[in-house]
């Protein structure tokens, strides 16, 4: 998709200028310039044969622990090799232009951090922090994953150093609801901002429609990028069609001529 100044209208371009406290929601849809797939599906190789819906659930996990972290660690692996793209740096950019900027994402790798956003709160866990299932402390894995054979055996997860028990993925299951505090924060967010970008999301989840319609509850705006329709189009005040690493650089470049 060639993009022009015209899908931008002033508008939009004014809004994202006059804003003070901004979050930019952002999902699976800025992965797949970075060479990463869009969904948990999307794997490729020996973990294509696997149901992916099941490995992102608790119940997989309790019925095979070893393959469940291992699915989890290759896709560790692969976030690590993968490099920030056009949006991920926008997104940095916008916050130097305007410091109330924070980034709320649903993914979980640390794609955002490695282009240089400084305020980032990950909604449904980070595959670099797994944590207890007994005391929940959350542990940071600094070791790069390793390969596994193509059938196994796969290793067992690791123990908490803290109480010995096991230590599950970091990312949340499938219909796992947010960890307490990190809701917490998030709806205040919400509840502060004057704008609202979703980015590559379409806030199909509860947690993230949620925070879309109470920000908007409390005034803010709602601007949408994302390729495709979504829910949110008919209550959001601006919507831009086309790839994120496209759209955000033409729209900074719009609202923040010269920089």
């Amino acid at each position: 998709m060639k993009l022009r100044k015209l899908d931008l209208p002033d508008s939009l371009v004014q809004t994202l200028r006059a804003a003070r406290n901004i979050i930019v929601l952002t999902g699976s849809g800025l992965n797949p310039a970075s060479g990463l797939p869009q969904s948990r599906d999307g794997m490729r190789g020996l973990w294509a044969r696997y149901d992916a819906a099941a490995l992102a659930t608790e119940a997989g996990y309790r019925n095979d622990p070893a393959l469940v972290w291992a699915w989890h660690e290759e896709r560790r692996r692969r976030a690590l090799l993968a490099a920030p793209n056009a949006a991920h740096r926008a997104i940095a950019a916008l916050a130097e232009r305007a410091p109330g900027t924070f980034v709320v994402t649903q993914n979980g790798d640390t794609l955002h951090e490695r282009a240089g956003s400084p305020r980032i709160l990950h909604l449904q866990g980070r595959f670099d922090q797994p944590r207890c299932t007994a005391c929940a402390m959350t542990h940071t894995l600094t070791t790069p994953p390793a390969r596994h054979a193509r059938h196994g055996p796969y290793p067992q997860p690791p123990a908490c150093r803290i109480c010995g028990g096991a230590v599950r993925p970091g990312r949340l299951w499938h219909s796992e609801a947010p960890a307490p505090e990190v809701w917490r924060i998030a709806k205040g967010l919400a509840a502060s901002a004057d704008l609202l970008m979703t980015v590559g999301t379409s806030c199909q989840t509860p947690a993230a429609a949620e925070l879309c319609y109470e920000a908007m509850a409390r005034g803010a705006q709602l601007v949408q990028i994302n390729p495709n329709p979504t829910l949110l189009d008919r209550v959001a005040s601006h919507g831009v069609r086309g790839p994120a690493e496209k759209v955000l650089p033409l729209l900074l470049a719009r609202a923040w001529p010269g920089h």
